[in-house]
């Protein structure tokens, strides 16, 4: 008859310094996750800040164009404004991406950061546009409104994308969650009666759903002869 193996005994020990590990690990993960979050937000708040002060100097520098008229204050207005355009599209660019990895945690700071991005971005439009007026600049404005559920807005960025690299300065890309509730941005769906995602305003003019690059290299060429 054979003989019945001996039940070994846990040691406490083990599973104690087990248990430990496992939560120094979990523990870690969390205050990594909390780390990165919080850089994200503070590398917003830079870059946000530091579109802010653009946009001020610009707003300044229309003080300018009414006391000293067109020579003299078009091409610092043009500088500036090429400067909010990189500024403001690489911000926006990073706020879509950090909203699309999962990796923000505190999303009322990630949601209040996209409202003042809004504000701001709506102010740089309307600035833009009147700058495009006053010193007769030949840039083209793209208007860009997204929102939930929308299977071509994905689309739309990577068209977007692609033209703001083909025409650089010549092309001023502002993207607007329809969805977020800034009023400033609900008073521009009314206006233009923006019905769907993604809508486009190219240089004033609607255009309903997706656009694609054909058709907006199209328009685009077409204002710029």
């Amino acid at each position: 008859m054979a003989k019945e193996q001996p039940v070994k005994k846990l040691d406490a020990s083990l599973i104690i310094s087990a248990f430990l590990i496992s939560a120094i690990i979990f523990v870690a993960g969390i205050f990594a996750g909390y780390s990165i979050n919080n850089e994200k937000l503070s590398t917003l708040e830079s870059s946000l800040g530091s579109v802010v002060r653009d946009v001020q100097d610009f707003q300044l520098q229309f003080l300018f164009l009414d006391r000293f008229g067109e020579n003299a204050s078009c091409p610092m207005l043009g500088s500036t404004l090429s400067r909010i355009n990189q500024n403001s599209y690489e911000l926006g660019s990073m706020l879509m991406a950090y909203g699309t990895e999962g990796e923000i945690r505190d999303e009322q700071a990630y949601t209040n950061k996209k409202l003042e991005y809004t504000r701001l971005l709506t102010s740089y439009w309307l600035l833009a546009e009147k700058a495009k007026s006053a010193c007769n600049t030949s840039m083209d404005t793209v208007v860009y409104f997204y929102g939930g559920p929308c299977p071509d807005c994905e689309n739309q960025v990577f068209v977007l994308s692609y033209m703001k690299k083909k025409y650089g300065d010549k092309l001023l890309v502002f993207a607007l969650d329809g969805d977020l509730g800034d009023p400033s941005v609900n008073t521009l769906k009314s206006y233009y009666n923006i019905t769907e995602y993604p809508s486009l305003i190219i240089n004033g003019v609607k255009r309903d759903g997706f656009v694609p690059q054909d058709e907006l290299l199209s328009v685009l060429d077409a204002s710029a002869a």
